[in-house]
């Protein structure tokens, strides 16, 4: 039983967050989201824990959770580490991944839709399927992070597939510099750096 009520907590409270009914500045403890939805603390305990771990909350020792919030500076900084990742993500899987294998990514991404996790969007499974496609786990394991960041700072969750399909195409035409270029405009930063 309480496997599930913190299943149902998990949930509840991760929609809220991605809803925007908690301010970034505001802590959230057991005890608020115990008394909130009339549950003990052992569920909600499992449920915040689960939240931090994904990347929506920040644990704050005897204070509680804040909602994780990343500033335009330190997404410029993930997407500039992205830009250098993806890239090789892209020429590894020219060399090493089966047209098969390239195709396989271009017909699991859905046409449209956008997701309320940003590990179910199609640009984190688009940019995490590239990485697979690499052969390099290691890629794998270190852009996971960095795109769930991006991800959820809201930099993306409805993303444009075309693009994504534009990129896979020049890909499997053998077009490295038309693909490297499409990843490029694709990984964008919020501010206008001075490169």
């Amino acid at each position: 039983m309480d496997e599930k009520l913190s299943t149902r907590v998990y949930e509840a409270v991760r929609k809220e967050i991605l809803e925007g009914v908690y301010s970034a500045r505001d802590f959230i403890s057991e005890a608020q989201i115990a008394k909130k939805f009339g549950v003990s603390k052992a569920p909600v305990k499992e449920a915040l824990h689960t939240l931090a771990d994904q990347g929506y909350l920040v644990s704050y020792p005897r204070r509680g959770y804040m909602v994780n919030v990343f500033s335009d500076e330190e997404i410029d900084k993930i997407q500039e580490i992205r830009k250098v990742l993806e890239a090789l993500c892209v020429r590894n899987a020219m060399k090493y991944a089966s047209k098969a294998e390239i195709e396989s990514l271009r017909n699991e991404l859905p046409e449209t839709g956008s997701a309320v996790d940003p590990r179910e969007t199609v640009n984190y499974r688009f940019h995490i399927g590239l990485a697979k496609l690499s052969g390099n786990e290691y890629l794998v394991e270190t852009l996971d992070p960095l795109v769930m960041k991006a991800s959820l700072s809201g930099i993306k969750r409805d993303a444009d597939v075309k693009g994504f399909l534009q990129i896979l195409d020049a890909m499997l035409d053998g077009d490295e510099a038309l693909a490297l270029q499409l990843l490029d405009q694709d990984i964008r930063y919020l501010r206008r750096r001075n490169d």
